[in-house]
């Protein structure tokens, strides 16, 4: 099933790999380049009466310009508690100062990763995975 996927990384290369590898699968991909631009599309696709706009699954760096993934995310899980999220980072996340709040709701990806990895998690119920 095809999925409108938004991705927010500020490596230009990384999110092409991303890009190239979800379209092959006919997902539609949008891409922002750091945190506030994420928030924006976002939250410009939730106004999106028709509901065609919605975002299925949003994969996040952690470490973006003007605001972590972890921000991001326990931002948009404010605004919808069901987002489903997958969180990317070369880094331990149990020091971020959201883990607490996110870690039951978002899944995380520790770096570096398979590129199918994020395939597995995109296309699969989030019930039934674990990062």
């Amino acid at each position: 099933m095809s999925q409108r996927i938004l991705i927010a990384e500020d490596n230009k290369f990384t999110s092409m790999q991303y890009v190239k590898l979800l379209e092959t699968k006919n997902h539609t991909v949008t891409v922002a380049v750091d945190g506030v631009e994420c928030l924006e599309k976002y939250s410009a696709s939730l106004k999106d009466e028709s509901g065609d706009g919605h975002y299925d699954v949003l994969i996040l760096d952690h470490s973006m310009p003007k605001k972590s993934g972890a921000e991001v995310a326990a931002d948009i899980l404010s605004l919808n508690p069901d987002q489903k999220i997958i969180l990317a980072s070369a880094y331990a996340l149990s020091t971020e100062k959201h883990y607490s709040q996110l870690k039951d709701k978002v899944l995380f990806l520790q770096k570096p990763f398979q590129l199918t990895r994020i395939l597995e998690l995109v296309d699969n119920d989030p019930s039934k995975i674990t990062a």
